[in-house]
């Protein structure tokens, strides 16, 4: 019965670890794209300087919270993230809108990837 029981326990732990895991990389990568979003919507409405600031503080925070991210899942891809987001300030500084745009998406693509990548399918299982 003790084994039973220590079993169970083991089992809940493990879930539990998982469930956490799952509800922070979901949350950080949504927050992400989130302000990404927000990042191409003062671009769109040709305010840079706001973009620009929005874009600098999506920066820190990502490389606050990418080292716990990169402990969490081994994935190549985490540093491209911080990459793409840094290029995308560079863009931003040189008034180029149309490469800032290309390096938006590939970074939205690259934190979609890293959330799809945490679900429960069967794939990700295997």
């Amino acid at each position: 019965m003790k084994r039973m029981f220590l079993a169970v326990i083991l089992v809940v732990i493990a879930v539990s670890a998982s469930l956490t895991e799952l509800i922070y990389v979901k949350t950080k990568s949504v927050g992400f794209i989130d302000s990404i979003n927000q990042i191409d919507r003062a671009v769109d409405e040709k305010d840079l300087a706001s973009a620009l600031s929005l874009c600098k503080a999506t920066e820190e925070k990502w490389y606050e919270s990418a080292p716990a991210i990169d402990i969490l899942l081994i994935h190549d891809y985490i540093d491209n993230i911080g990459i793409s987001i840094s290029k995308m300030r560079s863009f931003l500084v040189n008034n180029n809108t149309e490469m800032y745009f290309a390096e938006s998406t590939g970074a939205k693509k690259a934190l979609a990837s890293v959330l799809g990548s945490e679900y429960p399918n069967f794939e990700n299982i295997l």
